[in-house]
């Protein structure tokens, strides 16, 4: 029996040096102590994005309903409302070279080993009654979307859903800055898949993100910079699968009595408060009549320097 095994897998992997297959099944066919290499590979590979999504997806979600006022008044009493709306898209770079590697193996080309995730979101902030304090909602949801154009050949879909209060400790004057405290929290669904007539691959992640925040801001004539740093702690469940689909090769892995795809996950049981992810964000809203357009970034300070993990946005919206 063994003889007719490699005698079938030594036919695939004939058929493979010929240019058969896109990808390379000798490494699945030729043995088993190759196949086990291999596979161990491919899920490493995936285990290691999915460990990344850990941290990249909150890094991304908490950058969507960023303000450039630190506080934006109270809608009652005041001399007029405050309250506000519109449009927030922004990039995340994320480490992908655990995706890429798995990729590699099952001949799915197009992966980089870095990736900028792009976040779209509509929000709404409206101010206080009484007390010096404003809320804000940001939500999102998108079919599948192809992101070649962000440096990686992944089609992405997610929902994001996303709500903060903040708390004036100091309102703006003439001279004094405002500085707001707040606590927020988001849920985060989403999946990354790509694949080929071979093979394919999916991960799918769903990541709950409670913070708390503080941020100072000083209009300037038109301009209103600002600073804030954030304190970040999520709960995840990040699932990722393979799988071959060329009748052919999988013929053989079964003759190897193994199978062509898998699937693991990597997932916490509840929010960690022992990895809180610090986060500092920066940036300038630009005010013209009831409208105010936003740009800033910000960082992951515990993941910026081995995993190149920090973002960018950019938001419009009309204002009272």
């Amino acid at each position: 029996m063994r003889i007719f095994r490699k005698i079938f897998a030594t036919t695939v992997a004939a058929f493979v040096s010929a240019g058969a297959f896109a990808f390379d099944a000798s490494q699945f066919t030729d043995s088993l102590d190759k196949y086990d290499e291999t596979v161990a590979t491919i899920n490493d590979g995936l285990l290691d994005f999915s460990k990344q999504l850990a941290n990249a997806i909150p890094q991304a979600a908490t950058q969507q309903n960023v303000w450039a006022d630190a506080y934006i008044g109270k809608l009652f009493p005041s001399a007029k409302p405050h309250f506000g709306g519109g449009f927030n898209m922004g990039v995340t770079h994320i480490d992908t070279s655990g995706v890429a590697k798995a990729a590699d193996v099952l001949g799915i080309g197009g992966i980089k080993d870095s990736y900028y995730y792009p976040v779209f979101t509509a929000d709404l902030r409206i101010g206080g009654l009484l007390l010096p304090f404003d809320v804000d909602i940001a939500v999102m949801k998108t079919g599948t979307l192809s992101t070649d154009a962000f440096g990686c050949d992944l089609d992405v879909d997610f929902l994001t859903i996303g709500a903060d209060f903040r708390y004036s400790l100091l309102e703006e004057g003439i001279i004094l800055p405002g500085i707001s405290a707040g606590v927020g929290y988001f849920y985060n669904q989403g999946s990354f898949g790509a694949g080929n007539d071979d093979a394919e691959l999916a991960i799918d992640y769903k990541v709950h993100t409670m913070y708390v925040q503080a941020q100072v801001s000083k209009k300037l004539l038109i301009f209103t910079p600002f600073l804030g740093i954030r304190g970040i702690v999520s709960k995840y469940d990040n699932a990722y699968s393979w799988k071959i689909k060329n009748s052919t090769v999988v013929s053989a892995i079964n003759a190897l009595g193994k199978t062509s795809s898998g699937a693991d996950s990597y997932t916490s049981d509840a929010f960690d408060f022992n990895a809180i992810q610090p986060q500092v964000y920066a940036g300038i809203g630009f005010n013209l009549l009831f409208m105010q357009a936003t740009l800033s970034i910000s960082a992951d300070l515990r993941n910026v320097w081995d995993d190149g993990l920090w973002s960018g946005s950019f938001s419009l919206r009309a204002k009272l």
